[in-house]
């Protein structure tokens, strides 16, 4: 009997524990406060973190409206060397939680928040009575993901798990005293009942919902709120059907019916008919014109579809209706059309030219116009950015339909497009400037040659073929004499070009040492550190599948061709990272296309059997296994490092070419 009494006392004590929240309310004056009262903060740092801070403050987290809303407070120390503050509350505030901190609130030098545990208290209205949303709050501050928000940060780790009992009773507690308003914090009682009933959540739900929608005066917010809820959190089917027909019954033009009719699109289907006419039964249900009359925040459905619709379209070669879609859409949407079709068709030769041509130049005309529609201006927190982010993106529209103008000799309509570039796209892409060199051979216009490539090289965007014909024409104005050539273009460059080069080498040094190898050449020969003994050596990894690697081919070849009578220099090419007949492919490739390297082939690792031993090896300076990526090594040991590739031929060799020269001045 005794045993048992001592059972059941030890059973009552761990169910009151329960039942207690884990937070500090002793800071908090009066114990008990009410809305209409001074609450005050009195905190005693003694024997804490902040002992010895001569400047405390409170970052104060108030749970009003179903809501978290932060203030930062600062505290003032009283005779009795306790630090206090009044905390301004109003008549919905229902919960409090505060930490205390010194320093900057978000990276403070020292906080004390109960070790976790909190500091908090709830509050009465003035006839004592909870203010609502005083339960959910005081679960919603220890548990913080129940209502989300800023109380995130009030933690430095994740709260321990509640008992459920206990949460149960919050939530009880709450919908007693506000349960009429249960739709203004649908989610977040959502929330604390799943962590309340776990397996018994569904259950609940599902009658708390189909009760709510006997209800007469639902918004098209409440309803979707329920649609989201059934069809996304509890995928109860049947559910979302009820609410789907209340929807189309209540609001069969509002923003839920447009949601609902979107999530029922047939995007993923394998069957492009099926895709189509579910994109184009959405937009004669839900004109884009109709939407823009009362924007939302449901954009993202037009940006969706139209893509969708547009990359169908594409692929069917159904290009009268895809161009049709210019008609309708804003500049984003045309941008991501042009660049995910336009631009992958020509990269990778899926449309014949012509055909492609015809679909460019239909569409393109009406994507310029819409570029001051300010439709990025939701992508960024500032209207300069979003305007950068529009002239960045025409100007890779109109590279790519240049590109293709050059191609087919269309060399007048290639011209004008040129003219409406951006002042920096006209010059800093070295592909594009090669093509306009293109461009003017074809037209004649000898005169505008010279002034574009010098300008191309005050922007350090420069291919192998620009250089031969700048050099060209300046030997036939100086009479075969290129004596003062290398002065010239040292003259075109500006200081500013030349101290971010230099700024951008000297962030780039290292020192590590480079590791033994025995590495196979193109021809069949190995060579060893012992060959690179009293020279400066270039190394760039690159693999038949890097695109970046390959496209940083030309720069290399101005590097090697620099340097081609300097015994002290030398430029290896070292592929990496291959597989299948690495060997073949890579020395295939490279001799195919003109360039003359000298190839080398990493090793096997015999652990892995992957072609990648010396590379590896070097992966620890290189922060990540990525490429290209060059080296300069010197007396075994590798001094320069950079990955990457800029775009520019002339400054990936002007990059290496000055971190060579000082290592080769080097005392």
């Amino acid at each position: 009997m005794k045993k048992q009494t001592i059972f059941l006392v030890l059973l009552f004590v761990q169910a009151v524990l329960y039942a207690q929240p884990r937070f500090d309310s002793s800071v908090f004056k009066p114990a008990k406060p009410k809305t209409t009262d001074l609450v005050q903060l009195v905190y005693n740092a003694k024997d804490k973190d902040l002992e010895f801070s001569d400047a405390i403050h409170a970052a104060c987290f108030l749970f009003e409206e179903f809501e978290w809303r932060q203030m930062n407070l600062s505290l003032q120390k009283n005779a009795a060397g306790l630090w206090t503050v009044t905390v301004p509350v109003k008549p919905t505030t229902a919960f409090i939680g505060v930490k205390f901190y010194q320093g900057d609130a978000d990276h403070p030098d020292a906080l004390d928040n109960n070790q976790d545990l909190g500091y908090a208290i709830a509050l009465s209205d003035a006839k004592g009575k909870p203010v609502q949303g005083a339960y959910l709050g005081e679960a919603a501050f220890q548990a913080p993901m129940i209502a989300g928000g800023g109380i995130f940060a009030y933690y430095n780790n994740q709260p321990k798990s509640l008992p459920a009992e206990y949460l149960k009773g919050l939530a009880d507690k709450e919908f007693a005293l506000s349960g009429k308003r249960y739709l203004d914090y649908f989610q977040s009682l959502m929330n604390l009942q799943k962590l309340a009933l776990g397996d018994g959540f569904p259950a609940y739900a599902k009658k708390l919902l189909i009760d709510g929608l006997k209800q007469k005066d639902l918004s098209d917010q409440v309803l979707n709120q329920f649609y989201t809820f059934a069809s996304g959190r509890l995928q109860d089917q049947e559910l979302t059907q009820l609410v789907e027909k209340r929807v189309n019954a209540d609001f069969p033009n509002g923003a839920t019916a447009r949601f609902i009719a979107y999530s029922n699109t047939k995007g993923s289907s394998a069957d492009k008919n099926e895709v189509i006419a579910s994109y184009e039964n959405f937009l004669k249900l839900f004109p884009v014109q109709q939407w823009r009359q009362r924007p939302n925040a449901q954009g993202f459905i037009y940006y969706a579809v139209y893509r969708g619709l547009g990359s169908a379209y594409f692929d069917s070669k159904q290009f009268d209706k895809f161009t049709k879609l210019y008609d309708d859409i804003d500049f984003r949407t045309g941008n991501e059309l042009m660049r995910w079709n336009i631009m992958r068709a020509y990269m990778f030769k899926l449309v014949g030219k012509d055909s492609l041509y015809q679909v460019s130049e239909a569409i393109l005309p009406k994507l310029i116009a819409r570029k001051g529609d300010n439709s990025y201006q939701e992508d960024f927190d500032r209207q300069a950015q979003a305007d950068s982010n529009v002239v960045k993106n025409l100007d890779d529209r109109l590279f790519t339909h240049i590109s293709l103008l050059n191609d087919l000799k269309k060399y007048e309509e290639a011209r004008k497009y040129f003219l409406l570039l951006s002042e920096d796209g006209k010059y800093n892409n070295a592909e594009l400037n090669e093509i306009n060199l293109q461009v003017l051979e074809g037209l004649g216009d000898d005169k505008q040659i010279l002034p574009m490539l010098e300008m191309s090289l005050r922007y350090n965007a420069m291919t192998p073929r620009m250089f031969d014909k700048l050099k060209a024409i300046y030997l036939k104005g100086h009479a075969g004499d290129g004596s003062g050539y290398q002065a010239y273009l040292d003259g075109l460059k500006s200081d500013e070009e030349k101290a971010e080069m230099k700024a951008y080498v000297d962030h780039n040094w290292v020192d590590h040492p480079m590791p033994d190898f025995r590495l196979e050449t193109a021809d069949g020969l190995f060579i060893t550190p012992d060959d690179w003994k009293g020279k400066i050596v270039v190394v760039d990894f690159w693999a038949t599948w890097c695109r970046p690697c390959i496209m940083a081919f030309p720069g290399m070849q101005l590097l090697i061709d620099k340097y081609a009578q300097d015994k002290h220099v030398a430029v290896y090419m070292l592929g990496t990272m291959q597989t299948g007949d690495y060997k073949s492919k890579s020395v295939n490739y490279v001799r195919g296309e003109g360039f003359r390297f000298n190839l080398l082939h990493d090793a096997v690792n015999p652990k892995t059997n992957e072609q990648d031993l010396v590379f590896k090896q070097l992966v620890p300076l290189f922060g990540d296994s990525s490429i290209p990526r060059k080296i300069i090594v010197k007396d075994g040991r590798v001094r320069y490092c950079s990955g990457g590739y800029s775009g520019s031929p002339s400054k990936l060799m002007d990059e290496l070419s000055l971190a060579i020269e000082i290592l080769k001045n080097e005392k």
